[in-house]
Protein backbone atom coordinates (compact mmCIF):
# COMPACT_ATOMS: atom_id res chain seq x y z
CA UNK A 1 0.00 0.00 0.00
CA UNK A 2 1.17 3.28 -0.85
CA UNK A 3 1.11 5.97 2.39
CA UNK A 4 0.55 9.54 0.76
CA UNK A 5 1.91 11.66 3.54
CA UNK A 6 -0.17 15.28 3.48
CA UNK A 7 0.71 18.46 5.27
CA UNK A 8 4.32 17.43 5.30
CA UNK A 9 5.91 21.16 5.58
CA UNK A 10 3.06 22.36 7.39
CA UNK A 11 2.92 26.22 5.39
CA UNK A 12 -0.95 27.60 5.06
CA UNK A 13 -2.45 27.79 2.32
CA UNK A 14 -2.08 31.47 0.85
CA UNK A 15 -4.14 33.60 -1.44
CA UNK A 16 -2.37 36.25 -3.29
CA UNK A 17 -3.92 36.56 -6.86
CA UNK A 18 -5.57 35.35 -9.62
CA UNK A 19 -3.61 36.15 -12.36
CA UNK A 20 -0.81 36.25 -9.87
CA UNK A 21 1.73 39.24 -10.83
CA UNK A 22 4.46 37.18 -10.23
CA UNK A 23 5.07 33.48 -9.52
CA UNK A 24 3.73 32.30 -6.58
CA UNK A 25 5.82 30.34 -3.91
CA UNK A 26 5.38 26.89 -2.19
CA UNK A 27 1.48 26.46 -0.95
CA UNK A 28 0.74 30.07 -2.43
CA UNK A 29 -2.21 30.42 -5.49
CA UNK A 30 -4.31 30.83 -7.43
CA UNK A 31 -2.15 29.17 -10.10
CA UNK A 32 -3.39 27.96 -13.67
CA UNK A 33 -0.40 26.45 -14.90
CA UNK A 34 2.95 25.21 -13.93
CA UNK A 35 4.75 28.32 -15.29
CA UNK A 36 3.30 30.65 -12.83
CA UNK A 37 4.95 28.83 -9.79
CA UNK A 38 8.75 29.53 -8.66
CA UNK A 39 11.45 26.95 -9.93
CA UNK A 40 10.67 23.23 -8.17
CA UNK A 41 7.16 23.51 -7.63
CA UNK A 42 3.86 22.61 -10.22
CA UNK A 43 0.57 23.81 -10.27
CA UNK A 44 -1.68 21.19 -7.71
CA UNK A 45 -5.33 21.28 -9.52
CA UNK A 46 -8.14 21.25 -6.99
CA UNK A 47 -11.66 20.91 -5.68
CA UNK A 48 -13.30 22.47 -3.11
CA UNK A 49 -12.51 21.60 0.27
CA UNK A 50 -9.84 19.26 -1.55
CA UNK A 51 -6.82 19.15 0.72
CA UNK A 52 -3.78 20.54 -1.01
CA UNK A 53 -0.84 18.14 -0.61
CA UNK A 54 2.35 19.56 1.77
CA UNK A 55 -0.06 22.52 3.53
CA UNK A 56 -2.41 22.89 5.30
CA UNK A 57 -5.88 24.59 5.03
CA UNK A 58 -7.26 23.04 1.75
CA UNK A 59 -9.52 20.96 4.31
CA UNK A 60 -11.30 24.52 5.28
CA UNK A 61 -11.04 25.93 2.11
CA UNK A 62 -14.16 26.03 0.08
CA UNK A 63 -13.23 27.65 -3.01
CA UNK A 64 -11.08 26.50 -6.19
CA UNK A 65 -8.20 27.89 -6.01
CA UNK A 66 -4.90 26.13 -6.76
CA UNK A 67 -2.16 25.97 -5.37
CA UNK A 68 1.95 25.78 -6.33
CA UNK A 69 3.39 23.00 -4.39
CA UNK A 70 6.28 20.16 -4.38
CA UNK A 71 6.38 17.93 -7.59
CA UNK A 72 6.93 15.10 -5.31
CA UNK A 73 4.08 15.50 -3.24
CA UNK A 74 1.51 15.19 -6.24
CA UNK A 75 -0.65 11.78 -5.79
CA UNK A 76 0.26 9.65 -8.36
CA UNK A 77 -2.38 8.73 -10.99
CA UNK A 78 -2.55 4.79 -10.93
CA UNK A 79 -3.75 3.21 -14.49
CA UNK A 80 -5.80 -0.04 -14.23
CA UNK A 81 -4.10 -2.66 -15.72
CA UNK A 82 -5.81 -4.05 -19.15
CA UNK A 83 -6.78 -7.88 -18.86
CA UNK A 84 -4.21 -9.86 -20.82
CA UNK A 85 -6.44 -11.44 -23.71
CA UNK A 86 -6.21 -15.03 -24.55
CA UNK A 87 -3.88 -16.57 -26.09
CA UNK A 88 -4.34 -17.18 -30.06
CA UNK A 89 -2.66 -20.38 -30.79
CA UNK A 90 -1.97 -21.07 -34.41
CA UNK A 91 -2.11 -24.90 -35.44
CA UNK A 92 0.72 -25.59 -38.12
CA UNK A 93 -0.63 -28.59 -40.11
CA UNK A 94 2.27 -30.97 -41.52
CA UNK A 95 2.85 -31.56 -45.46
CA UNK A 96 0.62 -34.41 -46.37
CA UNK A 97 2.70 -37.07 -47.48
CA UNK A 98 2.79 -38.20 -51.26
CA UNK A 99 1.82 -41.91 -50.62
CA UNK A 100 1.86 -44.51 -47.79
CA UNK A 101 5.49 -45.82 -48.84
CA UNK A 102 7.78 -45.27 -45.94
CA UNK A 103 11.05 -44.35 -46.89
CA UNK A 104 14.30 -44.14 -45.47
CA UNK A 105 15.37 -40.52 -44.58
CA UNK A 106 18.38 -38.97 -45.45
CA UNK A 107 19.33 -36.70 -42.89
CA UNK A 108 20.85 -33.84 -44.68
CA UNK A 109 23.53 -32.05 -41.84
CA UNK A 110 22.72 -28.24 -41.83
CA UNK A 111 25.06 -25.54 -43.07
CA UNK A 112 27.61 -24.52 -41.34
CA UNK A 113 26.75 -20.41 -40.72
CA UNK A 114 29.08 -18.00 -41.84
CA UNK A 115 31.20 -16.05 -39.19
CA UNK A 116 29.54 -12.51 -39.31
CA UNK A 117 31.98 -9.86 -39.27
CA UNK A 118 30.71 -6.53 -38.16
CA UNK A 119 32.94 -3.75 -39.33
CA UNK A 120 33.90 -1.39 -36.33
CA UNK A 121 31.48 2.28 -36.58
CA UNK A 122 33.74 5.50 -36.77
CA UNK A 123 32.80 7.74 -33.40
CA UNK A 124 30.86 10.79 -35.19
CA UNK A 125 33.26 14.08 -34.92
CA UNK A 126 31.40 16.26 -33.11
CA UNK A 127 32.56 20.30 -33.21
CA UNK A 128 32.01 21.86 -29.60
CA UNK A 129 30.51 25.22 -30.68
CA UNK A 130 29.87 28.19 -28.37
CA UNK A 131 25.49 28.68 -28.15
CA UNK A 132 23.95 31.66 -28.26
CA UNK A 133 21.31 32.37 -25.78
CA UNK A 134 17.67 32.82 -26.75
CA UNK A 135 16.39 36.37 -27.24
CA UNK A 136 13.11 37.18 -28.13
CA UNK A 137 12.69 40.16 -31.11
CA UNK A 138 8.61 40.43 -31.63
CA UNK A 139 5.35 38.11 -31.74
CA UNK A 140 4.49 37.90 -34.91
CA UNK A 141 8.38 39.17 -36.04
CA UNK A 142 8.49 41.96 -38.69
CA UNK A 143 11.15 39.99 -40.24
CA UNK A 144 12.88 36.75 -40.55
CA UNK A 145 14.27 35.51 -37.36
CA UNK A 146 17.28 34.27 -36.73
CA UNK A 147 19.33 31.54 -34.97
CA UNK A 148 18.05 31.23 -30.91
CA UNK A 149 15.84 34.23 -32.10
CA UNK A 150 11.75 34.23 -31.05
CA UNK A 151 9.12 34.28 -30.97
CA UNK A 152 8.14 32.01 -34.62
CA UNK A 153 4.64 30.12 -35.17
CA UNK A 154 6.22 28.55 -38.16
CA UNK A 155 9.71 27.77 -40.62
CA UNK A 156 8.91 30.62 -42.72
CA UNK A 157 9.36 33.06 -39.68
CA UNK A 158 12.75 31.62 -39.84
CA UNK A 159 15.65 33.06 -41.74
CA UNK A 160 17.18 30.37 -44.39
CA UNK A 161 17.01 26.94 -43.51
CA UNK A 162 16.15 27.33 -40.06
CA UNK A 163 13.27 25.39 -38.50
CA UNK A 164 10.78 27.12 -35.82
CA UNK A 165 11.59 25.04 -32.15
CA UNK A 166 8.07 24.44 -30.66
CA UNK A 167 8.67 24.06 -26.99
CA UNK A 168 7.00 23.83 -23.42
CA UNK A 169 7.54 26.01 -20.54
CA UNK A 170 10.77 25.33 -19.22
CA UNK A 171 11.64 23.20 -22.30
CA UNK A 172 15.21 23.29 -23.88
CA UNK A 173 15.83 24.72 -27.19
CA UNK A 174 18.61 22.62 -29.21
CA UNK A 175 21.71 24.86 -29.64
CA UNK A 176 20.55 27.36 -27.70
CA UNK A 177 20.71 28.11 -24.09
CA UNK A 178 18.48 30.03 -21.42
CA UNK A 179 15.32 27.85 -22.63
CA UNK A 180 15.18 25.73 -19.32
CA UNK A 181 14.84 28.84 -17.35
CA UNK A 182 12.05 30.38 -19.26
CA UNK A 183 8.49 29.63 -18.31
CA UNK A 184 6.43 31.46 -21.37
CA UNK A 185 5.41 29.31 -24.66
CA UNK A 186 7.94 31.73 -27.15
CA UNK A 187 9.12 29.67 -30.08
CA UNK A 188 12.81 29.64 -31.32
CA UNK A 189 14.35 29.49 -34.56
CA UNK A 190 17.11 26.90 -34.34
CA UNK A 191 19.48 24.70 -36.97
CA UNK A 192 17.67 22.01 -37.93
CA UNK A 193 21.08 20.02 -37.86
CA UNK A 194 20.98 20.61 -33.60
CA UNK A 195 17.77 18.76 -33.27
CA UNK A 196 18.49 15.43 -31.90
CA UNK A 197 19.68 12.92 -33.99
CA UNK A 198 18.25 9.88 -34.92
CA UNK A 199 20.40 6.31 -33.72
CA UNK A 200 20.99 3.90 -36.36
CA UNK A 201 19.74 0.24 -35.42
CA UNK A 202 22.09 -2.12 -34.44
CA UNK A 203 23.62 -4.68 -37.82
CA UNK A 204 21.01 -7.62 -38.67
CA UNK A 205 22.31 -10.73 -37.51
CA UNK A 206 23.04 -13.85 -39.88
CA UNK A 207 19.67 -15.59 -40.11
CA UNK A 208 18.65 -18.60 -38.81
CA UNK A 209 18.38 -21.98 -41.01
CA UNK A 210 15.55 -24.06 -39.31
CA UNK A 211 15.39 -27.85 -39.57
CA UNK A 212 11.75 -27.79 -39.90
CA UNK A 213 9.84 -27.15 -43.12
CA UNK A 214 7.48 -24.40 -42.65
CA UNK A 215 4.30 -23.95 -44.85
CA UNK A 216 3.67 -21.07 -46.24
CA UNK A 217 0.30 -19.24 -45.69
CA UNK A 218 -2.19 -18.51 -48.19
CA UNK A 219 -1.26 -15.31 -50.10
CA UNK A 220 -1.89 -11.56 -48.34
CA UNK A 221 -5.06 -9.86 -49.99
CA UNK A 222 -4.01 -6.51 -51.87
CA UNK A 223 -4.37 -3.98 -49.42
CA UNK A 224 -6.69 -0.96 -50.18
CA UNK A 225 -5.53 2.12 -51.16
CA UNK A 226 -8.24 3.76 -49.19
CA UNK A 227 -8.99 1.60 -45.52
CA UNK A 228 -10.79 4.10 -43.99
CA UNK A 229 -13.21 5.37 -46.15
CA UNK A 230 -14.49 9.17 -44.43
CA UNK A 231 -17.57 8.99 -42.28
CA UNK A 232 -20.64 10.46 -44.96
CA UNK A 233 -22.39 12.56 -42.10
CA UNK A 234 -20.51 15.45 -42.49
CA UNK A 235 -20.99 19.50 -41.15
CA UNK A 236 -20.29 22.49 -43.42
CA UNK A 237 -17.48 23.63 -42.95
CA UNK A 238 -17.15 26.54 -40.26
CA UNK A 239 -14.68 28.05 -37.52
CA UNK A 240 -15.07 27.18 -34.53
CA UNK A 241 -15.04 30.14 -32.21
CA UNK A 242 -15.18 30.98 -28.16
CA UNK A 243 -18.14 32.16 -27.93
CA UNK A 244 -18.94 35.47 -26.32
CA UNK A 245 -21.69 37.11 -24.48
CA UNK A 246 -22.19 41.16 -23.80
CA UNK A 247 -22.15 40.48 -20.20
CA UNK A 248 -18.04 38.67 -20.29
CA UNK A 249 -15.65 41.42 -19.18
CA UNK A 250 -12.30 39.89 -21.38
CA UNK A 251 -9.22 41.44 -20.82
CA UNK A 252 -10.97 44.67 -18.54
CA UNK A 253 -12.78 45.38 -22.24
CA UNK A 254 -16.75 44.69 -22.86
CA UNK A 255 -16.31 45.34 -26.67
CA UNK A 256 -16.62 42.16 -28.26
CA UNK A 257 -13.64 40.26 -29.99
CA UNK A 258 -13.54 36.78 -32.15
CA UNK A 259 -11.40 33.66 -31.29
CA UNK A 260 -11.60 31.10 -33.27
CA UNK A 261 -9.34 27.80 -33.58
CA UNK A 262 -6.32 27.31 -35.26
CA UNK A 263 -3.04 24.86 -36.36
CA UNK A 264 -0.63 26.29 -35.26
CA UNK A 265 2.23 26.10 -38.10
CA UNK A 266 -0.40 24.42 -40.81
CA UNK A 267 -2.81 21.62 -40.44
CA UNK A 268 -0.32 18.80 -40.27
CA UNK A 269 0.46 15.89 -38.39
CA UNK A 270 1.51 16.90 -34.71
CA UNK A 271 0.55 20.65 -34.92
CA UNK A 272 -1.87 21.54 -31.99
CA UNK A 273 -4.91 23.26 -31.73
CA UNK A 274 -4.54 27.28 -30.87
CA UNK A 275 -6.46 30.08 -30.77
CA UNK A 276 -6.17 33.42 -33.27
CA UNK A 277 -8.35 35.88 -34.81
CA UNK A 278 -11.12 34.49 -36.57
CA UNK A 279 -10.63 36.16 -40.07
CA UNK A 280 -6.71 34.25 -40.24
CA UNK A 281 -8.26 31.14 -39.10
CA UNK A 282 -8.44 27.62 -40.08
CA UNK A 283 -11.27 26.01 -41.24
CA UNK A 284 -12.67 22.85 -39.77
CA UNK A 285 -15.38 20.02 -40.34
CA UNK A 286 -17.18 18.03 -37.64
CA UNK A 287 -17.79 14.15 -38.59
CA UNK A 288 -21.03 12.56 -37.02
CA UNK A 289 -20.60 9.07 -37.47
CA UNK A 290 -17.27 9.09 -35.35
CA UNK A 291 -18.11 12.13 -33.73
CA UNK A 292 -14.57 13.84 -34.93
CA UNK A 293 -13.12 17.27 -35.79
CA UNK A 294 -11.01 17.43 -38.83
CA UNK A 295 -9.43 20.78 -40.30
CA UNK A 296 -11.37 21.25 -43.52
CA UNK A 297 -7.62 21.52 -44.98
CA UNK A 298 -6.32 18.07 -44.38
CA UNK A 299 -9.55 15.67 -43.34
CA UNK A 300 -7.30 12.83 -42.93
CA UNK A 301 -6.33 13.97 -39.76
CA UNK A 302 -8.81 14.17 -36.37
CA UNK A 303 -8.46 16.50 -33.36
CA UNK A 304 -6.68 14.35 -30.88
CA UNK A 305 -6.46 14.69 -27.15
CA UNK A 306 -2.89 14.50 -25.21
CA UNK A 307 -3.78 14.50 -21.38
CA UNK A 308 -5.99 16.63 -19.14
CA UNK A 309 -5.23 19.95 -17.23
CA UNK A 310 -2.32 21.06 -18.74
CA UNK A 311 -1.54 23.78 -21.14
CA UNK A 312 1.74 21.61 -22.03
CA UNK A 313 -0.77 19.00 -23.53
CA UNK A 314 -3.07 20.78 -25.83
CA UNK A 315 -5.10 18.93 -28.63
CA UNK A 316 -2.57 18.22 -31.57
CA UNK A 317 -3.75 16.63 -34.73
CA UNK A 318 -3.18 13.33 -35.52
CA UNK A 319 -3.92 10.68 -38.23
CA UNK A 320 -8.12 9.58 -37.45
CA UNK A 321 -8.05 6.23 -36.31
CA UNK A 322 -11.24 5.92 -34.55
CA UNK A 323 -9.68 5.63 -31.08
CA UNK A 324 -11.26 7.20 -27.98
CA UNK A 325 -9.39 10.16 -27.94
CA UNK A 326 -10.81 11.54 -31.32
CA UNK A 327 -14.47 10.97 -30.08
CA UNK A 328 -16.09 14.62 -28.49
CA UNK A 329 -19.41 14.76 -26.93
CA UNK A 330 -21.30 18.25 -28.22
CA UNK A 331 -23.25 18.92 -25.12
CA UNK A 332 -25.84 21.20 -25.19
CA UNK A 333 -25.60 21.37 -29.57
CA UNK A 334 -29.36 21.24 -30.54
CA UNK A 335 -30.10 18.59 -33.20
CA UNK A 336 -26.49 17.64 -32.30
CA UNK A 337 -27.28 13.85 -33.22
CA UNK A 338 -28.24 14.98 -36.52
CA UNK A 339 -25.44 17.36 -37.15
CA UNK A 340 -24.78 21.14 -37.25
CA UNK A 341 -27.81 23.62 -37.80
CA UNK A 342 -25.06 26.84 -37.53
CA UNK A 343 -27.74 28.59 -35.46
CA UNK A 344 -24.65 30.65 -33.40
CA UNK A 345 -26.53 32.04 -30.82
CA UNK A 346 -26.95 28.52 -29.28
CA UNK A 347 -23.32 28.39 -27.36
CA UNK A 348 -22.42 24.66 -26.55
CA UNK A 349 -19.53 22.83 -24.42
CA UNK A 350 -16.77 20.18 -26.21
CA UNK A 351 -15.91 17.57 -23.89
CA UNK A 352 -14.20 14.08 -24.44
CA UNK A 353 -16.64 10.98 -24.94
CA UNK A 354 -17.95 9.52 -21.79
CA UNK A 355 -15.99 12.76 -19.77
CA UNK A 356 -18.55 15.10 -19.30
CA UNK A 357 -16.77 16.96 -15.71
CA UNK A 358 -13.95 18.16 -18.41
CA UNK A 359 -14.02 20.92 -21.39
CA UNK A 360 -12.44 22.03 -24.43
CA UNK A 361 -10.78 25.16 -23.40
CA UNK A 362 -7.65 27.74 -23.39
CA UNK A 363 -8.65 28.36 -20.10
CA UNK A 364 -8.06 32.38 -19.57
CA UNK A 365 -9.71 35.34 -21.05
CA UNK A 366 -8.51 35.50 -24.44
CA UNK A 367 -5.51 36.07 -25.90
CA UNK A 368 -3.27 35.50 -29.57
CA UNK A 369 -1.78 32.04 -29.99
CA UNK A 370 -3.28 30.59 -26.42
CA UNK A 371 -3.14 26.57 -26.71
CA UNK A 372 -6.91 24.91 -26.70
CA UNK A 373 -6.64 21.63 -24.19
CA UNK A 374 -8.98 19.92 -21.71
CA UNK A 375 -9.54 21.00 -18.02
CA UNK A 376 -11.95 20.44 -15.35
CA UNK A 377 -14.98 22.43 -16.67
CA UNK A 378 -15.51 24.16 -13.28
CA UNK A 379 -12.40 26.91 -13.47
CA UNK A 380 -13.32 27.68 -17.29
CA UNK A 381 -17.35 28.17 -16.21
CA UNK A 382 -15.80 30.50 -14.06
CA UNK A 383 -13.59 32.21 -17.02
CA UNK A 384 -16.37 31.96 -19.35
CA UNK A 385 -14.45 30.27 -21.63
CA UNK A 386 -16.03 26.67 -21.80
CA UNK A 387 -18.17 27.34 -24.68
CA UNK A 388 -17.73 27.61 -28.29
CA UNK A 389 -20.25 28.52 -31.65
CA UNK A 390 -19.42 28.01 -35.11
CA UNK A 391 -18.37 30.85 -37.10
CA UNK A 392 -19.47 29.88 -40.24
Amino acid sequence: ALLLLRGVSGIPIKFVANPPNGRLGECEGDCDNDGQCADGLTCYQRDKHEEVPGCTGGGSDGSITDYCIRPALVPPTIALATPTPQPTVTIIQSPTPLNTTTAPITTTPLPTPLPTTTAPTAKPVQTQQAQKEVIFVDNPPKKPLNECEGDCDNDDECAGDLVCHQRDPFGSVPGCTGGESSGNYRDYCINDSTASPTTSASPTHAPTISSVPTISPAPSVQPSLNPTPAPNSVSERFKLRLYWSPNYNWQETRRETFWCWQCRGGCKVDKLIEIDHCEGADYFQYYGEDNSYRPFSNPELCVTEDGFDKESRPLRLKKCDGGIKQKWDNSGYPNSDVGFNFDKSKPWEIHPESKMDKCVTQMHHPKAHERVFIRRCHKPRINTTSKWVTNG
